[in-house]
């Protein structure tokens, strides 16, 4: 009698197991959906039950802690670069605008854009701490038979100082082709160097 019960279960439960497999995914759809899409503050929790399935499932955020930099200096766990990368991104980040002309002939060149600094980094076109600086490069005006071709432009340099270059070519009267660039370097400190060079 026990065998034939035990036998029945197994017949049941490989039903449901066939039942949740092909029919389950369908209604659960909209739940997960649901919890997907749900936004859960710091320190709550929120419970979303779909009526098809009776599947409940619960979503709980913990309450943030605040870390001093004091905790990050005495922490065991961390190499020296790594507490200088956090202790650098608890610094207050600014920004500016910075731009950086060049005027030959009877055309000018400019590169310009938005750089963040926060004392101990500087960065333009990388992201960092949640924000991304620019670089364009770019004919301001020519005046024909002058013309600009071939501009291209590159970020390099270090965390604590960046170098902006824009190149182009310069096509003269007679067909003359001559290159040039400019460079402008931003520093951790919010400063630029570089001739034309300005912020602000």
């Amino acid at each position: 009698m026990k065998k034939s019960l035990w036998g029945s279960a197994a017949s049941v439960g490989a039903a449901a197991l066939l039942l949740t497999t092909f029919a389950g995914p369908a209604q659960a759809a909209p739940s997960s959906l649901a919890a997907a899409n749900s936004v859960v503050a710091a320190g709550q929790s929120q419970t979303t039950t779909d009526e098809a399935t009776g599947l409940t499932t619960t979503i709980k955020l913990g309450t943030p802690t605040t870390v001093t930099a004091a905790t990050i200096k005495a922490d065991k766990g961390l190499t020296t670069q790594q507490k200088d990368e956090i202790l650098s991104t608890q610094a207050v980040t600014a920004s500016n605008h910075w731009s950086q002309f060049t005027t030959g002939g009877s055309y000018t060149q400019t590169q310009n854009g938005r750089f963040y600094y926060n004392g101990s980094r500087v960065w333009v076109t990388q992201t960092y701490a949640g924000s991304t600086g620019s670089h364009t490069c770019y004919t301001s005006y020519s005046v024909p038979p002058w013309t600009i071709s071939g501009v291209s432009k590159s970020d390099g340099g270090s965390t604590t100082s960046r170098n902006l270059s824009c190149r182009w070519q310069v096509t003269q009267p007679f067909g003359i082709v001559t290159s040039a660039s400019m460079t402008a370097t931003l520093n951790k400190s919010g400063g630029i160097s570089g001739f034309g060079a300005t912020v602000g």
